[in-house]
């Protein structure tokens, strides 16, 4: 466990991610446009939407009738004349349908977008000193360390959901402790799984009521990008708070212990220049 806790101020911390974002404006725009999507759906939506078009009233209805009557009741209103029996029929399709969909969702959640999370924020890092382009959002499909990525990011999103299950807190708690995993990931894509999350818990040492005072921060933006129906979310909101959280990365990084300005990762190693 890391014993020191990095000083930063949010105001600190925001003043250099305009300045960053601004001089790649239509790059970060598009790229953090592209991690909204991933990060706001994670593949659900096509779970949600196949649920909403085959559920109708009449399903819904009997669906109603088995928790009410109980199972007898529910059969004899399907084949007793009162129901078709293709109603039934509808509804196992449509819950097939709902299944398939999740699991479509699953799968592209753990195969596509937790890896342009892992782009997206490698972008950000890079953004900081260098003007990168829109392309860098698939360096983590091109590092040749796709299955570490995937590896690692699913099980960053399983351990919080488990904590999750422990009355919500806990999962929250630990979201913090895994928020450097992706940017961890997007530097070091061929590092170890054990020490990802290592890493990430000694940089979030100290710093995730800090952390969360700043996601705070950005709430009165955040309203101001509903009002607007998105438009200041989408052009101004969100390369801020991406560019905000990539300077905390960065903060956080060249601040651990032993660290003069660069570390370097090589062999299951760090070491500083």
């Amino acid at each position: 466990m890391n014993g020191r806790i990095i000083s930063w101020t949010r105001s600190d911390l925001k003043w250099r991610a305009k300045q960053a974002f601004r001089k790649n404006y239509w790059s970060a725009v598009l790229v953090s446009l592209v991690l909204a999507i991933v990060l706001a759906s994670g593949g659900k939506g096509a779970a949600q939407s196949g649920a909403g078009n085959v559920m109708n009233s009449d399903y819904s209805y009997q669906v109603n009738t088995y928790h009410s009557d109980g199972f007898s009741s529910y059969a004899g209103h399907m084949f007793g004349g009162s129901y078709s029996p293709w109603a039934l029929i509808f509804a196992l399709v449509g819950a097939g349908v709902v299944v398939a969909a999740a699991l479509v969702g699953i799968l592209l959640k753990i195969f596509v977008c937790n890896v342009f999370e892992v782009g997206g924020r490698s972008f950000y890092i890079e953004n900081l000193y260098a003007v990168p382009g829109v392309g860098k959002l698939l360096s983590a499909f091109r590092s040749g360390y796709y299955g570490n990525v995937v590896k690692t990011m699913f099980f960053r999103d399983l351990f919080t959901f488990l904590w999750t299950l422990l009355f919500i807190i806990p999962g929250i708690i630990k979201s913090y402790e895994y928020k450097m995993v992706p940017y961890l990931l997007a530097e070091y894509p061929d590092m170890d799984r054990k020490e990802v999350f290592a890493r990430s818990r000694d940089m979030m040492y100290g710093q995730k009521w800090n952390t969360f005072v700043l996601d705070l921060s950005f709430i009165p933006w955040n309203i101001l990008s509903t009002i607007t129906f998105g438009l200041v979310g989408l052009f101004y909101v969100s390369p801020y708070q991406d560019a905000t959280y990539a300077e905390l990365y960065d903060t956080l990084a060249t601040g651990m212990p032993g660290n003069n300005g660069q570390q370097v990762y090589e062999n299951g190693n760090f070491y500083y220049d």
